[in-house]
């Protein structure tokens, strides 16, 4: 949802990435190389509309959100509260991962959070779209999908214990959950954006 629910997907790529690639877990992988930094740094300050992305749709309705419809207004605080719960989940998933110092661990912790970044997806889709968040919505559900093939795509690496491979993709998620935040903000789903310092505590 965040995986959008988004930025779910985010987070898990970053998390797991400075876990499994980091100096310490090193020693529970084939034999590497340093680790280089982990893993490339996420845009926390994106501007929250790009100029060039944000649809018509999106700009008419930030210019209205005082007119927003009593369904647009239910859809926004429906959207706000799987935001905070799916940024809930993820922090209580990080804080039962006691054994991500292996191997075994860490691709354990990291299916667990797929999987749930995958039920808030569903979630957040099966909301009731009002008319005029319907195209933004859409694309929205276009986001998750790829969202959803990277997860997969870095279970598979993950698993075959590819760094370079497991980093890029992770760089690709990142992307596209900072675009999903840019849509649900432009549509006034503020609590799907996130400070990942902020998540947890770096």
């Amino acid at each position: 949802m965040l995986r959008i629910l988004l930025y779910v997907a985010a987070v898990v790529a970053l998390f797991v990435g400075a876990i499994v690639y980091g100096g310490n877990a090193i020693g529970a992988w084939d034999p590497l190389p340093p680790a280089p930094t982990p893993p490339p740094a996420v845009k926390i300050d994106h501007p929250k509309a790009k100029p060039g992305k944000q649809s018509k749709q999106a700009k008419a309705v930030a210019a209205s959100a005082g007119r927003r419809t009593p369904a647009e207004k239910a859809w926004v605080r429906s959207a706000n509260a799987l935001c905070r719960e799916s940024r809930a989940g993820v922090q209580n998933l990080a804080a039962q991962a006691t054994d991500t110092g292996t191997y075994s661990g860490s691709v354990a912790f990291f299916e667990r959070v797929r999987q749930y970044n995958k039920e808030m997806n569903d979630r957040f889709l099966a909301l009731r779209v009002p008319p005029r968040y319907r195209a933004d919505v859409a694309t929205v559900r276009v986001l998750f999908a790829r969202e959803e093939h990277l997860f997969d795509l870095m279970s598979k690496a993950l698993r075959e214990r590819r760094r370079g491979v497991y980093l890029n993709l992770s760089n690709r998620v990142t992307d596209i959950a900072l675009d999903e935040a840019d849509i649900l903000a432009n549509l006034g789903a503020y609590s799907c954006d996130v400070d990942f310092s902020a998540l947890f505590g770096t």
